[in-house]
C-alpha cells in the first residue's frame, strides 16, 4: 500500500469537515440578521448559492474517496484528472 491513497483520504476527510463547518456558519450567519427581510435577502443571495457549492464539493469529495478505495482500482486510475 502506498502513502498517496491514505493522504488523499485524510485530505478528503478534512475537506468534508470544513464543508460541514462552513454550512453551519452560513446558516447561523443568516439568523444574525436583524429583520426578516434582511434574513430573506441573506438566504437568497448568500446561503442558497453557498450551500449548493459546498454540498456539491462535499459530494464530489466523497465520490472520489470511494472511487479511490474501490476494489480492483489502482490509485493512478482514481487520481488521474
Amino acid at each position: 500500500m502506498t502513502l498517496l491513497p491514505m493522504l488523499l483520504t485524510v485530505g478528503g476527510g478534512l475537506l468534508c469537515a470544513a464543508c460541514v463547518g462552513s454550512l453551519a456558519y452560513l446558516l447561523s450567519w443568516r439568523e444574525l440578521a436583524a429583520t426578516p427581510p434582511e434574513r430573506a435577502r441573506r438566504l437568497y443571495l448568500g446561503v442558497l448559492p453557498g450551500a449548493s457549492v459546498l454540498l456539491g464539493l462535499l459530494l464530489w469529495t466523497l465520490l472520489h474517496v470511494m472511487l479511490l478505495w474501490a476494489p480492483g482500482t489502482t490509485p493512478t486510475v482514481a487520481v488521474a484528472p
